[in-house]
């Protein structure tokens, strides 16, 4: 019984403490003038927002004089696969990678050409905690990519939360990724104690 008990135990506490795919973006499919993309991966694939500022002194036809969405900025390798995860996959799509493709667009990403735009990512952290920002860098077009990891910890149980930063010049972007720990509800609370108060009263039956 008490191995049952135990065992029961532990199965929810790992589910509590395994990691989530919030929202990703990857821009494939985002036209090159858009002044934002939906996520398209992720629990939030739908409703996160990824949005960047362009210049009042631009007019929208010259949009892509600011950022550059292309095929040229994709990153196929740096947090291209979803290993981030427990499991190893999207569970909304039953995808492994961003580079599974699901629109049949091109593999996007996205250059900053002016250097003093701002790039957000607007998202409902309500109900996550330990959120972290992953995503794939060069500093130039043709650059290397490397692993970049930001703590938004800050943006814990935050329902309107907001990330905000200014990109780098000429600096090359993609596969954004923001995962959590999911905040127990109250009835997952309400399991575990009861698995508890399950194995005291067992345990006080065997001692009689």
């Amino acid at each position: 019984m008490k191995n049952i008990i135990a065992f029961s135990f532990l199965a929810v506490s790992t589910s509590l403490s395994a990691q989530s795919f919030v929202a990703g973006w990857d821009f494939d499919g985002v036209n090159s003038a858009a002044p934002s993309a939906t996520a398209n991966w992720g629990d939030q694939a739908g409703s996160a927002i990824a949005s960047w500022t362009h210049s009042p002194s631009n007019p929208p036809i010259v949009f892509t004089s600011e950022f550059g969405i292309s095929n040229q900025n994709n990153s196929e390798t740096i947090n291209n696969s979803f290993s981030f995860l427990e499991t190893g996959t999207d569970l909304n799509t039953g995808f492994t990678a961003f580079s599974q493709n699901f629109n049949n667009t091109g593999e996007l990403g996205f250059q900053s050409l002016s250097g003093n735009d701002s790039f957000t990512l607007s998202f409902d952290g309500s109900l996550w905690e330990d959120l972290e920002l992953t995503y794939a860098f060069a500093s130039t077009q043709g650059g290397t990519f490397s692993l970049q990891t930001v703590d938004l910890s800050g943006l814990n149980k935050v329902a309107l939360a907001k990330y905000v930063f200014t990109p780098a010049l000429n600096g090359v972007y993609d596969n954004f990724a923001i995962t959590g720990t999911a905040v127990p509800e109250p009835s997952t609370f309400a399991a575990i104690f009861g698995v508890v108060a399950l194995g005291v009263a067992a345990s006080r039956r065997r001692r009689k």
